[in-house]
């Protein structure tokens, strides 16, 4: 084993120190700041606009179904392109539509219609880009840098959920809406630029002579038969739809049950990303001495589940706080670990279909969001984060008694 690979490991920052990578990871900074600023300025301008709450509802639609459309296409097409262009041209078109978003917003002509096209684009390429990026990581690292890598690469997604809503709140308050469609375009501009100067050797994936329809089938069968990809996307799966649902309930808590107002949701809304940070930067540092990384994550999303259960009956900030700090951790340390493990395990020809079915599972967040308002209105919230909680737990522990995944890594 060569020497840099022996000494890489016990390096936090070890990925980094690859130049591919490295561009890969301050572009994919810009680009989730771009996102975060795109997502917020959408919100308000459409707000700004119509001043009608459907709206807003329309515009979650139109940012959500091109997600669940394509996808998986995108996944697909990973596979059978080269993955850097398709990153590429995918972040032209992104950074164009922005650009088209903030002239339209800087000439007074933006209307809602042209917002929900312009969001429904934005989206749709979005899904075309994120299998093609996280299918692009293993190209850009060796093999013994991959864990440290994809723990990296939480970083940037993990911050910007902490900062990139509040500094563009508050360039929009300063400014007015149109800075932030601005700075969304050169923020994907800047990851554009960056993204153009990696270089990597190798050629497209050759085709096999099926249509798209049929290396979709293959990708969702290839998941579906094999117990172990279908267990660690499973996780990612009740993670959106049980886990992260409680975010969606947290004006309740700091409303009505800590009487703690816009600030109290403020604290609880930032303590989730002080955890996953932690998370994120811990196993960035220790992945490579973790033993046995297949009971590490399950028995860690088991925690989550029971710390959703403990945070839901907190009586108070005092305890609810640091309960979110730990189910942000927990939920960061169990998923990157799932990420690795399918980076790891799965067939390159297979990797773009399997990691847009991965992806998927993150975008379902919103579903996961309806079930958990649906049942905080049937009974309360406490009730809907207890039963989100108590199902990850279930799901985490039933796939605890499995020796195939605890032996995984």
């Amino acid at each position: 084993m060569p020497a840099s690979a022996r000494t890489a490991g016990p390096s936090t920052f070890a990925a980094l120190r690859v130049r591919n990578y490295c561009l890969y990871w301050i572009g994919l900074v810009f680009y989730v700041l771009g996102h975060r600023a795109e997502y917020v300025t959408f919100a308000w301008i459409t707000w700004e606009v119509t001043h009608d709450p459907l709206a807003l509802g329309y515009l979650g639609l139109a940012q959500g179904v091109p997600l669940v459309v394509f996808q998986l296409v995108g996944g697909v097409l990973a596979d059978r392109t080269d993955r850097l262009r398709l990153l590429i041209g995918t972040q032209i078109l992104t950074a164009l539509t922005l650009t088209a978003a903030f002239v339209l917003t800087l000439s007074g002509l933006a209307r809602i219609e042209s917002l929900l096209a312009l969001a429904a684009l934005s989206y749709t390429f979005r899904a075309f880009d994120e299998p093609s990026r996280m299918s692009l990581i293993p190209q850009l690292v060796d093999r013994e840098r991959l864990p440290n890598a994809v723990a990296l690469g939480s970083i940037p997604w993990q911050a910007g959920r902490m900062i990139g809503p509040s500094v563009t709140g508050i360039l929009i308050a300063a400014f007015g809406g149109t800075v932030g469609f601005g700075m969304a375009a050169a923020s994907s501009a800047i990851a554009l630029v960056l993204y153009s100067r990696l270089e990597l050797g190798g050629v497209a994936p050759a085709s096999d002579g099926r249509s798209v329809v049929g290396q979709l089938v293959e990708g969702l069968s290839f998941v579906g038969g094999n117990f172990v990809f279908a267990g660690l996307i499973g996780l990612a799966l009740f993670n959106s739809l049980f886990g992260l649902s409680y975010i969606t309930l947290l004006p309740v808590y700091a409303d009505q049950y800590f009487a703690a107002g816009s600030a109290g949701y403020g604290l609880l809304s930032a303590a989730h990303g002080v955890g996953a940070l932690m998370g994120t930067l811990t196993l960035a540092t220790l992945a490579h001495r973790i033993a046995r990384p297949g009971t590490a994550l399950l028995t860690a999303a088991a925690c989550l589940g029971g710390l959703l259960m403990a945070f839901s009956r907190s009586p108070g900030m005092g305890l609810a706080l640091p309960a979110l700090v730990l189910v942000g951790f927990s939920n960061t340390f169990y998923l990157t670990q799932v990420n690795t493990l399918v980076q790891q395990s799965v067939p390159d020809h297979l990797r773009g279909r399997v990691m847009s079915l991965y992806a998927l599972c993150w975008n379902l967040v919103p579903l996961g969001g309806l079930l958990a308002g649906v049942l905080a209105a049937a009974v309360n919230a406490r009730f809907a984060v207890l039963v989100g909680g108590a199902m990850v737990a279930a799901n985490a522990l039933l796939l605890l008694t499995s020796r195939r995944l605890r032996a995984l890594g």
